[in-house]
């Protein structure tokens, strides 16, 4: 007898999702960040359904929570992969627009369990939504309708625009990339973790959760803009090129900010 999570559509398609993330990690270097993010984040977005399944009562959303934040992690992840030339343009957008589907999917089988009871069982529609009023909470996590260029709400955020602008200048950087693994390994975690919660949280449904991810982000951008002050201290990268990219980092902090004060009123 199966387990209920295997009869469900969306968890089925996230494991050959999960597959292809195992062989690109394993092809990775292991010196950024991103190798375990995506690794992590896959795997959470596949227990969590199958957990989900099987939970009674609120718990249910909550495991379906947890897996749409683990999608939107996954798809700011292959930004980053994109950015670092880990994946190619083309291979990064069409496995986004499989992240995108999966997204579509989840959003509303979590309607759907919500509406009903929250038994386990799928719309022959495959948790389509189209027609029916979809709340600000349930909007904000849902990807961007098919015409337009972004594939994920967070992609239309400035503040995601700025981080991605901060992530491309570092990684282009020829003397990032020659930096002792250490060093590179914690830069590159901070600039990760910055980018990664500003995905993750917008589409987290909570207010409370989404000033927390808003503020790990914040946190991260300090944090890494204090590490390549240290940088040029110990003259492992000039001060020109770490002015411009603070600059990023300090927008990044400034919007983030306000976006946590503005939740929190």
């Amino acid at each position: 007898m199966p387990f209920n999570h295997e009869n469900l559509k969306v968890y089925q398609r996230t494991l050959p999702f999960n597959a292809k993330v195992a062989i690109w990690t394993d092809q990775w270097e292991r010196r950024h960040a991103l190798c375990d993010q995506l690794s992590r984040a896959a795997a959470s977005m596949l227990e969590n359904i199958a957990v989900a399944s099987a939970a009674y009562s609120t718990m249910k959303l909550r495991g379906l929570d947890f897996a749409i934040g683990s999608s939107l992690e996954c798809a700011a992840c292959l930004d980053l992969a994109r950015i670092k030339q880990l994946l190619d343009i083309k291979s990064a957008h069409k496995e986004k627009e499989e992240l995108s589907r999966i997204l579509r999917m989840l959003v509303g089988l979590r309607k759907s369990w919500a509406l009903s009871g929250q038994s386990v069982r799928e719309t022959s529609a495959e948790y389509s939504t189209q027609g029916e009023e979809v709340d600000k909470a349930h909007d904000k996590a849902r990807d961007k309708e098919d015409g337009e260029s972004a594939l994920f709400h967070h992609e239309t955020l400035d503040v995601y625009k700025v981080g991605i602008q901060a992530a491309t200048a570092l990684c282009s950087s020829d003397t990032v990339a020659r930096l002792p693994n250490p060093v590179f390994r914690r830069l590159d975690q901070l600039l990760t973790s910055m980018v990664l919660n500003i995905a993750e949280g917008n589409g987290r449904f909570s207010d409370a959760d989404q000033a927390r991810f808003l503020g790990t982000s914040h946190e991260s951008a300090i944090k890494l803009a204090a590490r390549l002050d240290l940088c040029v201290t110990q003259n492992l990268l000039p001060q020109d090129e770490v002015n411009g990219w603070k600059v990023l980092l300090e927008r990044v902090s400034v919007m983030t900010s306000s976006m946590i004060v503005g939740i929190q009123r």
